[in-house]
Formats: structure tokens, C-alpha cells, sequence
């Protein structure tokens, strides 16, 4: 079985996570032992959101994204040049919830097919935003979090 069939762009380190165990470990591998994961929350049947605000989480993150396979299988990286962002929405029907963006400020290595017909943008040119779904999840150094949120961390 292969999750990934790409080559890595330049500062990327990716994984092929097929447990829980191995997720973690990765990620502590590339943020340390003092993270959180996070993700996107968006509300069921609504396809418009106003940005009520959006909080900087840093430019140390890993992504996971959950992938189609008979057992639980992560393609995890983490790439350079990236910051990571929670978005406050509110749906059309007033509903409040969270997402996840990330922001690639260097595009030069990324797939050129996938910028140019999805985004309108050729690879090096412009920095590119996306939002993380929900079969996606973020990990960030644990103090990235406590100052998006202006929470007390009690260990």
C-alpha cells in the first residue's frame, strides 16, 4: 500500500502515518512533546461564511490529512515556508464555527497542475491560502495555541 505517490517539494517531510502511535510520533519528531492538534469544524450544509476573525498560530505546523483506505491511514508533513491560521466563521444561518487555513508562502516546488487550474497561479509567483476539511487535522507547538486563544495552559 502506498499513500503518497509524489515526490516531496523542497522543505517538505512527509509521512505515511497508519496508526495512531506513528501520527504522534511524527509529529513530535518535527514540533517536540509540547503540541496540540486541531481542526476544522465546518457546519453541516452550509456552503457561504463571513471571516469574523482569524488568529496566526505560527509558521511551525504539521498537516495530517486523512486518506480512503480500508484501515486509518494519515499522509502527514510538514512543509517550510508555511503558516498556519484559525479562521472564526459565521454561516448564513448565523452559526458560529472555527477553520483551519495555511498559508504557503513559497510555492516554487509545488505541483504546477494543481496551482494553476485550482488556485489560477503558477508555481514561485503568488503565496497561496487554503482551508484545512474536516478529515484534516493540524498539530502546533502547544504556546502557538495558548496565544491564538489567550488561555492558561495548566500542565
Amino acid at each position: 500500500m502506498r499513500c503518497i505517490n509524489r515526490e516531496s517539494i523542497e522543505g517538505e517531510h512527509k509521512f505515511c502515518a497508519k496508526s495512531l502511535g506513528t501520527l504522534i510520533g511524527f509529529a513530535i519528531s518535527k514540533l517536540g512533546k509540547n503540541i496540540q492538534v486541531l481542526s476544522s469544524s465546518f457546519v453541516n450544509k452550509q456552503e457561504q461564511y463571513s471571516v469574523e476573525g482569524v488568529q496566526n498560530l505560527g509558521d511551525k505546523a504539521v498537516m495530517c490529512h486523512g486518506l480512503n483506505f480500508q484501515t486509518v491511514v494519515f499522509y502527514c508533513h510538514e512543509v517550510c515556508g508555511t503558516s498556519a491560521f484559525m479562521v472564526s466563521l459565521v454561516a448564513a444561518d448565523g452559526t458560529q464555527t472555527q477553520a483551519l487555513a495555511i498559508c504557503h508562502s513559497d510555492t516554487s516546488g509545488m505541483n504546477h497542475q494543481m496551482l494553476h487550474q485550482i488556485m489560477g497561479v503558477d508555481p514561485g509567483t503568488n503565496p497561496v491560502c487554503h482551508f484545512l476539511g474536516t478529515k484534516e487535522i493540524l498539530w502546533v507547538p502547544n504556546l502557538a495555541v495558548d496565544t491564538a486563544y489567550q488561555t492558561e495552559v495548566v500542565l
